[in-house]
């Protein structure tokens, strides 16, 4: 969902939190996707987790979503239990509440979540764009702004790669650089990029958007990504994944425009060699022995707890320290590891330091590509992206970022995946 709507839904499940309306529920959230995922780590701030993330597409059943096991409404017993708790939000919002209502739940039980806004909501963001540029070009003057509209740091540095070749093409010299979070601020600051700047708050970026479609001519805007929902004219995500547009492709050409001969380029790494020595000595974690797990993925299928504390107990047999990626009680640590936050501009030093590293496919696999060590990237078989797998539209050796890293694909009732993982790494 885009930022300015993720602060209503923030804001409406907080007000709901602290009256006590969500406590004693047996929580569902309807529908896998990126918006799904997003609402559970905001349960999971609150220290609630959701029973089941329900979902119609077959594929989808048995898997899981940030961790939580998806399965079909009909699996539910007692759908219309006063108890329960739907949360909705997404477009097919009145299939899936009619759903719901063919279960006998009763309205009262069904959160929805999902908005349209109205003419009136919409003048208003372009008014607050045009101040946020006005502040914008007082700081820096007239020049292009380059408006990296998402929370993805993989979509960060594939840009970053591809900075260089791009601004030597267009002889670009001055320009405004806007991110939307830290971490993608430290992401983009692995590259040689200038006037970066972090928008105090995410809704901004829309609001942005909204004054260039309303007033493009005063605007010197341009997206950083391939397509944006936002700009409803732009078709061009329905592109993905048909006949090689792939992730790297797809920005090559339509965000830089840049000849298939340019390649994505890695950052020269910061030395970092002395800090980490101290850190891994503070964690009690082996220099060349240490596996760092990475579980999480914000918008990718993800693998039960189960499957990583039974990996994780193996390598500790065979000698490995280990540690999780993790960012607090939303992404907490894997039984036995020691739960470790990355900053993500030194995160391929960390992981060269330890030697080893597993994770489902995210950002963070683009941000450590380049780092030398042994990689285990995992995608889930049958997850698609538009026109392709997932697998094919973001494996690291076609994005042309890695091509010393093992990367399976698994199935929902893969029992084969973790003798897989474990050939590749001893």
């Amino acid at each position: 969902m885009f930022d300015y709507k993720l602060v209503r839904v923030e804001k409406k499940l907080y007000q709901l939190f602290q009256k006590g309306l969500l406590n004693n529920r047996k929580i569902y959230v309807f529908g896998v996707s990126e918006n799904t995922r997003q609402i559970i780590q905001i349960l999971r701030s609150y220290h609630l987790e959701p029973v089941n993330v329900l979902d119609n597409d077959k594929k989808k059943q048995n898997t899981y979503c940030s961790g939580v096991r998806v399965i079909s409404l009909e699996d539910v017993k007692s759908a219309h239990d006063r108890k329960n708790l739907y949360i909705v939000y997404s477009l097919y919002w009145p299939e899936m509440t009619a759903q719901l209502r063919d279960k006998n739940v009763s309205k009262r039980n069904i959160l929805m979540l999902y908005q349209k806004e109205t003419l009136g909501e919409c003048l208003l963001q372009a008014y607050k764009g045009k101040h946020i540029h006005d502040r914008l070009r007082r700081k820096y003057g007239d020049v292009p702004v380059f408006l990296c509209p998402y929370t993805g740091t993989g979509d960060i540095y594939l840009i970053g790669t591809f900075w260089r070749q791009y601004t030597e093409k267009t002889q670009l010299e001055n320009y405004v650089f806007l991110v939307l979070s830290k971490a993608c601020e430290k992401v983009a600051r692995l590259f040689e990029i200038k006037n970066l700047e972090m928008l105090p708050k995410k809704a901004e970026s829309e609001y942005l958007i909204r004054y260039y479609m309303l007033c493009p001519e005063r605007i010197r805007l341009k997206l950083l990504n391939d397509s944006w929902a936002q700009i409803h004219t732009n078709p061009l995500e329905w592109f993905r994944g048909y006949k090689g547009l792939e992730f790297t492709e797809l920005f090559r050409k339509f965000v830089f425009d840049l000849p298939e001969t340019a390649k994505p380029e890695h950052p020269v790494y910061q030395d970092m060699d002395g800090e980490l020595e101290i850190l891994f000595k503070e964690y009690q974690l082996q220099p060349g022995r240490t596996v760092v797990l990475s579980p999480y993925s914000n918008t990718l299928a993800d693998l039960p707890v189960e499957f990583w504390n039974r990996l994780a107990a193996e390598l500790k047999q065979h000698g490995f320290t280990l540690c999780t990626n993790s960012s607090g009680d939303t992404e907490p640590a894997i039984e036995g590891t020691v739960p470790v936050f990355f900053p993500l501009n030194t995160a391929p030093q960390w992981i060269e330091k330890a030697g080893y590293f597993i994770g489902v496919r995210s950002g963070f696999c683009d941000v450590i590509s380049g780092a030398k060590a042994k990689k285990v990237i995992l995608y889930g078989s049958q997850d698609r992206f538009f026109n392709g797998s997932v697998f094919e539209y973001f494996n690291l050796k076609d994005m042309g970022l890695c091509e010393d890293a093992a990367e399976l694909q698994f199935d929902k009732d893969d029992k084969d995946l973790y003798a897989k993982v474990m050939q590749e790494l001893i």
